[in-house]
């Protein structure tokens, strides 16, 4: 299935954004410089990590715990990069993530405390890369959807946080990252460097420094040539046809909510 791709899309004027992730370094590799463009408009902008990362090391001499404790240490450095302003941890274990009621109410008690205008998080349904995504990022974006909607939105859902005094809350957007079928792209040219600044601060995750920032230019550049086509729901009043005139692109799907 092909999806129809909606080049030069304005950002959303938004007063709040809170992004939610499986792990440290998911929202440098897939949305950092779209971040960062909202902070530089003004948004304020929070991160919330459901896992430490605590088995992503192929050192044999650390344990889990040691993995995180150095996973959990790069954030904060990488969300100074970009000018994210609060970071948050739901505390669930790599590879263990399961889309259960209490994640839920993590992340619904989240929402109602954050209140965001937009949430970014992971495609649950239409997955990047196909077949092979980790199951964290999958479950992870169903559950921030679930959460969304209804939950956060409907009281009668973990009453008790109402009664502490967390109101209902309606999510207008959602941005979901990688996506095989985004209809929104991002112009990141002024903002790439900033966002492979930040994916670097991931020191434990990087291999090679050098080659990341000159394959991800040359990526974010070829997604940005790709052929724009027209959505039949376009709300962005992109142009149909021909090329796009973004140079670096992040893609992306939106999905816009009434309430």
């Amino acid at each position: 299935m092909q999806s129809p791709v909606i080049q030069n899309a304005p950002l959303p004027n938004v007063a709040t954004v809170l992004v939610i992730c499986a792990y440290p370094d998911d929202m440098e590799s897939w949305c950092g410089g779209t971040l960062a463009h909202l902070v530089q408009q003004g948004a304020d902008v929070s991160m919330a990590l459901v896992a430490a990362g605590d088995t992503g090391s192929a050192d044999r001499s650390v344990t889990p715990d040691d993995v995180a404790a150095t996973r959990l240490a790069e954030p904060a450095r990488a969300n100074e990069r970009l000018g994210l302003t609060d970071l948050r941890f739901l505390d669930e274990r790599d590879g263990e993530v399961d889309d259960t009621l209490e994640l839920g109410r993590k992340i619904v008690e989240l929402i109602r405390e954050v209140r965001p205008d937009v949430i970014f998080s992971h495609d649950p349904e239409h997955v990047w890369p196909p077949y092979i995504t980790h199951r964290d990022h999958r479950i992870v974006g169903r559950a921030v959807l679930d959460a969304v909607y209804p939950m956060a939105r409907d009281h009668l859902f973990f009453p008790a946080q109402v009664a502490a005094g967390l109101e209902p809350h309606i999510v207008s957007q959602v941005w979901m990252f990688s996506t095989s079928l985004p209809t929104t792209a991002i112009d990141i040219t002024a903002t790439l460097d900033l966002q492979i600044d930040a994916r670097l601060e991931h020191a434990s995750q990087t291999s090679d420094p050098a080659a990341l920032r000159t394959n991800w230019r040359a990526h974010a550049t070829a997604i940005g040539t790709v052929p724009a086509r027209r959505s039949r729901d376009d709300q962005c009043g992109a142009a149909a046809g021909g090329r796009a005139a973004v140079a670096m692109a992040f893609p992306c799907k939106r999905i816009v909510r009434d309430g």
